[in-house]
């Protein structure tokens, strides 16, 4: 009689012991995920607050692809001081990934050696893309994919070297192509039309100051943008380009189109009147980091794939091939990006988002925090991924003792 008591009294215990471990797991299960605006797919768009311009080096770059194989060069310059500031990094901050996505741009044959510049000019009063900063040394690695540029620096604990920093009165400039050891190597779409690039850029707030490691409990944060619109015509000048695409969407109102790889509009009608097309939005387009991130193929799909682990953009020049480390490169000098060839976006002072020197992130995979972009097909669970699976384990294992303990009596 009294065996039959301590049994019923041990199994009430196991029993309550399930009961409570259900109830912590339904717990955990429901609470709310917080934000991480470290990543492409969360990160703010903050296109008002940063200043991305891109332009073209020589007249033939806005040319389509099929008529300019393999010929294409860019420049590009990102500040932002009000991005910076809205993101609490007032003290500047570490960068981890610079990725941009353009659909309409294929730069898979473009190296290291295609970087004619890219780095960060300090107090952003350089001329052209001269700089003080070289990135291509900080990279840890940097893909050319055929919609974008992906870069992922170095951090603390890499051997390389520490990440760059970048404070927020700073700019990065950069140019692909003309200029570089390797020369030109980017196509642009064959597609005439009005496009843009969307950048993104995240890292780590330097809460202890420049040349000191942050804090652990340093903020990572991270920055959308798109740069200025882009022309691609047989055409000899913007205003040739204005009468045979009409003006760009940002000027006739008709509602800017959205693309992962950079906003585009498509062909212009046979009347010369600019048309704007509609687009998906890819959230990274991420990223690269993502989230990152890649671009949507011109005209609006989202598309691309991401690369290094949620990249890091940049078309800025620089940028190793494949992952590489790169050492060096050379610092190009030219007008500034966004000449007069480009037509302005409606960009503010503001923040400094993946200028290009690596674009890139692909479609959904989270890159070192920056997401790529959307894309990706799904996941399938494993034993590591999410609150459930441990919790389901240790519920079984409890129930499997009380069974046993039942079966014991």
């Amino acid at each position: 009689m009294r065996r039959r008591q301590i049994d019923r009294t041990q199994l009430s215990a196991v029993l309550l012991s399930i009961a409570l471990t259900v109830s912590i797991v339904g717990v955990v299960a429901l609470a709310p995920v917080a934000a991480d605006s470290h990543t492409k797919s969360e990160a703010p768009d903050m296109t008002e607050e940063a200043n991305f311009r891109i332009s073209a080096v020589s007249q033939d770059d806005h040319y389509p692809g099929d008529q300019n194989q393999g010929g294409g060069s860019m420049r590009y310059s990102a500040s932002g001081a009000e991005a910076f500031s809205a993101q609490g990094a007032e003290d500047g901050l570490y960068i981890d990934y610079i990725i941009i996505d353009a659909d309409w741009i294929d730069y898979s044959e473009c190296t290291t050696e295609n970087t004619a510049a890219f780095g960060i000019d300090r107090g952003d009063d350089d001329e052209g893309t001269n700089y003080d900063e070289d990135l291509v040394q900080k990279q840890k690695q940097a893909t050319f994919r055929d919609d974008g540029i992906t870069v992922e620096f170095y951090n603390w604990d890499d051997l390389g070297g520490d990440p760059p920093y970048m404070a927020p009165e700073d700019a990065i400039v950069a140019q692909q192509g003309e200029g570089s050891a390797g020369g030109e190597c980017m196509t642009m779409t064959s597609e005439p039309g009005w496009y843009r690039i969307d950048g993104f850029l995240n890292g780590t707030v330097a809460d202890n100051g420049q040349g000191e490691q942050p804090s652990e409990n340093a903020e990572q944060v991270g920055v959308n943008t798109k740069s200025n619109y882009f022309y691609i015509c047989e055409c000899d000048s913007e205003e040739e380009a204005r009468e045979q695409l009409g003006p760009p969407p940002n000027e006739e109102g008709s509602g800017e189109t959205s693309s992962s790889g950079g906003e585009s509009t498509p062909t212009p009608t046979p009347s010369g009147e600019g048309t704007s097309g509609e687009s998906t939005a890819s959230e990274g387009g991420e990223s690269t980091a993502e989230e990152g991130s890649s671009g949507t193929e011109s005209g609006g799909s989202e598309g691309g794939e991401s690369t290094a682990e949620e990249g890091s953009p940049g078309t800025e020049s620089g940028g190793s091939e494949g992952g590489e480390s790169t050492e060096g490169g050379t610092s190009g000098s030219g007008s500034s990006a966004g000449g007069a060839n480009e037509s302005g976006a409606g960009n503010g002072s503001g923040a400094s988002a993946s200028n290009g020197s690596n674009a890139g992130a692909g479609n959904g995979s989270d890159v070192g925090g920056a997401q790529a972009g959307e894309g990706d097909g799904e996941q399938t669970p494993s034993a590591n991924d999410g609150p459930g699976f441990g919790a389901l384990v240790a519920i079984l294992a409890v129930f499997g003792s009380a069974l046993l303990l039942t079966r014991r009596r």
